[in-house]
């Protein structure tokens, strides 16, 4: 299925892939073009004999990912080099009972990322480096600025 896409007046787009399929009880198996299958779970508080990340996980993964390699990025195009680059990610999450019948908003109430850079570089130029990197990186100019969302049942229904 493909859901219609908003277009972007300012720049080109591509399309990304994931196609998830649903395991035995919460387990949750993501393709993403030819590679290894990504397995999550969604435990809703149920015991997991072999947990694996949460979906929610998994974003704080890709932000922190994301913004490293941005960071990166910036710092080789100014001649910086880095010795050492480790983000500590971290998010409050919003949880609400799923039977209440009008649920509060769900989701991160706030995402809070510590950069550590060994560089060779004043602090003020390093600043100026997160700064740019966190303009560049696409997973956090998702997160704060907010992309149309649709969800929609396909046209097959329920096959």
């Amino acid at each position: 299925m493909h859901l219609p896409r908003r277009r972007s007046a300012v720049s080109t787009s591509r399309t990304l892939r994931c196609r998830t399929v649903a395991g035995g009880r919460f387990r949750l198996l993501n393709h993403i073009r030819d590679l290894p299958p990504i397995i999550l779970d969604e435990p809703g508080g149920l015991p997991v004999p072999d947990p694996t990340p949460q979906p929610l996980d998994v974003l704080l993964a890709a932000l922190g990912s994301c913004l490293a390699s941005a960071i990166r990025a910036s710092a080789a195009m100014r001649g910086i080099v880095i010795s050492g680059l480790e983000l500590e990610v971290e998010a409050d999450l919003a949880t609400a009972p799923m039977d209440e019948a009008h649920p509060q908003p769900l989701g991160f109430d706030e995402v809070r990322v510590a950069v550590h850079i060994s560089a060779d570089a004043s602090q003020e130029v390093l600043t100026a480096l997160v700064a740019r990197a966190t303009l560049r990186s696409q997973v956090a100019s998702t997160l704060h600025d907010g992309t149309q969302l649709t969800v929609a049942l396909s046209a097959s229904g329920g096959r």
